[in-house]
C-alpha cells in the first residue's frame, strides 16, 4: 500500500474542491442588484456594482432636491438597468440602433429599462444620467412639454458630478461645448418646434447642444426660470412654442439668439449632503444562462411581435437546450417562440412550467402576455388567443396586484370585445398608468379609450404626455392628424396597437 505524500495530498484535495465546485449550480459573470427603487444588471464586479447603484441613487436624491414635491415620493416601478462593458451588446439588445450610441431608455407594456456602455463616450455617468434624467422626469411629472425642454433637461442634469458628499450640478459636456462652437446652429424657432424624430441625423449634435445651452441659459437666473416655467406651462396649454416662448422671455428668436451665443459663464450649484444616501441592496449572482440568454431575452421584450429572425430564433433554441429546467433559459425560449416562433411551443414550456408551480408570478404573467403575442400575429385567432390570455392574467393579478404589466395585457386582451371599453377597462388602464407613469403607450391606449367613450376633455389631458414625445415620430404625426378628423375624434378608434394641470419639474434657486 502506498503512502500518500504531502503533494498527493494537496493533488487529491485540489480535485475534491473541482468536483464540488462542478456539482454546484453554476454562476453567470452577471450580478443582479436591487434597492428600493432600481434593479441593477452588470457583468462586473460587486464591489463596481455596488459603487454604481450607490452613484445613481445619490443621483436620484439630487434630482429630488431639485424638485422638493419627490422627495418623499417612492417609484411604484422600479427602473431596470443594464450595464454593458462591451458596447457591441447594445446593438445585440437593439440591433436598430445607430453604430455610435451609446446608451438608450425604453418604458414600454414589458417594463421600464434603461441600457448604457460604461464609458460611452459623453463621460462616465453621462449616458446613464441623461436616461436616468427622463425617466425621472416621465416618472414625476407626466405632462406636455416640448421636446426641446425634455432632452435639454436631461442634458443638463447628466453633468452631475459626485465626488463625496460634495454634488455639482451645471457643469458641462465637452461633445456639446464643441456642438456649440463648432455645429452650424439650427434656427432656434426650430430647436422649439421640432423633434428630435424631425431632425436630421446630421442635425442631432447641434440639436441637443442648443437644446442644453437655451435649458442652462434659463435655469441660470431666477427671472428666466420663471419665464421657462410659464412658458412650458403656456406650450402644456396649447400655445405654439415659439409664441410662448418669446411672451414668456420678452425677446423675439433673433434677440434670445443673440443672448444664447454670448452666454459663456456657465453657473454651477452645489449641493453639500451630510453623508451619501445608502440604500439597502441586494446582490445576488446570475445562474450561467445569463452569459447566453440575459441579453437576449432583453432582444425579445424590445422586438417587435410577429417579424421573424429566423438565425436569431435559431440561436436561442441552441442557447436555452443547454439549460434544461433553467427558469431563465426556458422563459427566454418561450418568450421568442411567442413573438417569432413556434406558439405551440411557447404554451408548452409554460403549461409544464406552471404545473410544476402554479403560483408562479412571472410564468403566469409570460403565459398571458404570449397568449397576446400570439393574438397579434394570428389574426383569425386573435379574438380565441385575447380570451385564453385574461384567465392567466387574472390569477397573475391576484398574486400581485402592484404590477402593471398584468393590468396593462388584460387591458389590451379585452380591447377585441365590441363591449370595449368598459368602465373596468378603464379602472385597469388608469391603474397601470398610475403604476408606471413614464409608460405613455398607457396613456395612448387610456386616451384612445376615452375618447370611444366620448370623454374627449380626459382623453385629451392623458394624450398631452404621448404628442409631446420627443421620439415619437411617425406616430405622433399619425395621432395629431387624427385627433383632427372629425370621425376619429368622435369614435376613437384609431390603428395603434396625467391628469390635472401639468406641473413642470421645478427650477434650483441660484
Amino acid at each position: 500500500m502506498r503512502r500518500r505524500t504531502p503533494l498527493r495530498r494537496a493533488g487529491l484535495l485540489l480535485l475534491a474542491i473541482m468536483a464540488l465546485a462542478a456539482a454546484g449550480p453554476a454562476q453567470a459573470r452577471w450580478l443582479r442588484a436591487e434597492t428600493d427603487r432600481f434593479v441593477i444588471y452588470s457583468s462586473g464586479g460587486e464591489g463596481q456594482l455596488r459603487a454604481f447603484a450607490s452613484r445613481l441613487t445619490t443621483y436620484d436624491q439630487v434630482l429630488r432636491i431639485f424638485n422638493p414635491s419627490t422627495l418623499e415620493r417612492k417609484p411604484k416601478t422600479k427602473l431596470q438597468v443594464f450595464l454593458f462593458s462591451n458596447p457591441a451588446n447594445l446593438k445585440r439588445v437593439q440591433p436598430s440602433l445607430p453604430p455610435n450610441a451609446a446608451g438608450f431608455y425604453r418604458a414600454m407594456n414589458e417594463g421600464v429599462f434603461a441600457f448604457a456602455v460604461r464609458d460611452g463616450g459623453l463621460g462616465e455617468d453621462d449616458v446613464l444620467f441623461h436616461e436616468y434624467a427622463h425617466h425621472f422626469m416621465l416618472e414625476n411629472f407626466p405632462s406636455a412639454y416640448p421636446a426641446w425642454f425634455v432632452e435639454g433637461w436631461a442634458e443638463y442634469f447628466m453633468t452631475t458630478e459626485i465626488t463625496g458628499t460634495t454634488i455639482k450640478v451645471g457643469g458641462y459636456n465637452p461633445a456639446r461645448v464643441y456642438g456649440i462652437f463648432n455645429e452650424t446652429w439650427l434656427p432656434l424657432d426650430k430647436l422649439l418646434s421640432a423633434t428630435t424624430a424631425e431632425t436630421r441625423d446630421e442635425r442631432r449634435d447641434a440639436y441637443y447642444a442648443q437644446a442644453w445651452l437655451l435649458m442652462h441659459y434659463m435655469r441660470s437666473d431666477l427671472a428666466r426660470a420663471a419665464q421657462l416655467d410659464a412658458a412650458t406651462r403656456a406650450i402644456a396649454a396649447g400655445e405654439a412654442p415659439v409664441k410662448a416662448v418669446q411672451t414668456a422671455a420678452g425677446k423675439t428668436m433673433l434677440q434670445l439668439t443673440e443672448a444664447l451665443r454670448a452666454y459663456r459663464k456657465l453657473p454651477n450649484y452645489e449641493i453639500k449632503l451630510t453623508a451619501l444616501p445608502t440604500p439597502a441592496m441586494t446582490v445576488t449572482a446570475m445562474p450561467a444562462s445569463a452569459d447566453d440568454l440575459l441579453i437576449d431575452a432583453q432582444r425579445l421584450i424590445l422586438a417587435p411581435t410577429g417579424r421573424v429572425d429566423a438565425e436569431f430564433l435559431a440561436e436561442v433554441r441552441r442557447k436555452a437546450a443547454r439549460y434544461p429546467g433553467d427558469a431563465l433559459a426556458e422563459r427566454t425560449l418561450a418568450r421568442a417562440e411567442f413573438v417569432m416562433g413556434d406558439v405551440t411551443a411557447g404554451e408548452a414550456i409554460l403549461k409544464r412550467r406552471l404545473a410544476e408551480n402554479s403560483g408562479d408570478v412571472e410564468d403566469l404573467l409570460l403565459a398571458g402576455t404570449g397568449q397576446v403575442l400570439a393574438g397579434i400575429r394570428d389574426q383569425p385567432r386573435r379574438l380565441e388567443r385575447f380570451r385564453a390570455a385574461r384567465s392567466l392574467l387574472g390569477k397573475a393579478y391576484q398574486l400581485d396586484k402592484a404590477d402593471f404589466r398584468t393590468l396593462y395585457a388584460y387591458a389590451m386582451s379585452r380591447s377585441v370585445e365590441p363591449t370595449y371599453p368598459t368602465e373596468n377597462d378603464l379602472t385597469a388602464l388608469t391603474e397601470a398608468r398610475s403604476l408606471a407613469p413614464a409608460v405613455t403607450e398607457i396613456s395612448l391606449q387610456l386616451g384612445l379609450a376615452l375618447m370611444r367613450k366620448g370623454r374627449r376633455e380626459d382623453a385629451s389631458r392623458v394624450l398631452a404626455i404621448v404628442l409631446n414625445n420627443p421620439h415619437g415620430g411617425a406616430d405622433v404625426a399619425r395621432l395629431r392628424a387624427m385627433l383632427d378628423q372629425s370621425d376619429a375624434t368622435k369614435t376613437g378608434k384609431f390603428d395603434f396597437g396625467g391628469t390635472g394641470d401639468p406641473q413642470p419639474p421645478a427650477q434650483p434657486n441660484p
